[in-house]
Parts: C-alpha cells; structure tokens; sequence
C-alpha cells in the first residue's frame, strides 16, 4: 500500500450522507465498514447538525462505527483536509485536528486509519456511537 493512506469517516462522509461525494473528489476506495478499537465520545457538535469525536475527553463505554476509505496523500490533504478546516494539528485556525487511530474491519483486520476529532465535549453524545443510526432518529 505504497503511497496510500487510510481514512476513517464516521458521519457526514459515511456512504449515503450529505459529504459522501468527497470520497469520490479524494479518489478514495472504500476498504470496509468497522469500529475505533478505543471506545470514544461521538457528539452532536455545537448546535450544528454534525458529529464530532472526542480523543481527550471520552467517557463512552463504546466505539464509534467508522467507513474506512483508502486515498493517497493528495487526497487526505486536499478534499478531506479542506472540509474538516484541518490546518496542521498545531495551527491555531485548524477546526478538526487529524490523528490516526486503530480500527477494527467488520473482516476481521485491524488497521491504522486517520479520523478528524475535535477534542471538546459537548451537550449531545451519540450514545450508540453510531452517526448514521443517530440521524435516521431526526
């Protein structure tokens, strides 16, 4: 997987939702639906109607369900930084910050995959850590 890199959506993105289509302007594949091996928050970001993980400050008993996708750097730093407003994890105007994480392949493969986090809690937790089941309630 020379070059290739692995993505780890979790809302907006998922197949079928509003953002889908910058998997395709990525040039991504999908390589499988799975779970983050490490239980975190998923929240209702803000007011807003859209998720967001937090790494830091998790108290979930549960993964967040997750579309792993597979682009190349171009792809990460292009269609999928450009939504996420990611600037660099240390650059004050970054919205999400990018980190990669662990997770589980309904296959049975475990892999390293990037995903967009924002490190605050918020009112609303997704409680089944799952952002598509989540907005079918709505």
């Amino acid at each position: 997987m020379s070059g290739k890199v692995l993505v780890a959506v979790y809302g907006s993105l998922r197949s079928g939702m509003h953002n889908a289509s910058v998997n395709d302007r990525a040039g991504a594949t999908l390589v499988g639906k799975g779970r983050t091996v490490d239980n975190y928050d998923l929240h209702q970001y803000s007011s807003c109607y859209f998720p967001s993980v937090s790494l830091a400050h998790s108290t979930s008993e549960k993964p967040v369900v997750v579309e792993v996708f597979e682009t190349d750097q171009s792809g990460l730093e292009g269609p999928y930084d450009g939504l996420e407003g990611h600037r660099g994890n240390d650059n004050p105007h970054t919205f999400y910050k990018r980190t990669l994480v662990p997770v589980l392949l309904d296959s049975g493969e475990q892999v390293e995959a990037w995903i967009y986090h924002i490190d605050e809690t918020q009112p609303v937790r997704v409680e089944s850590g799952d952002w598509v089941e989540f907005c079918k309630d709505k």
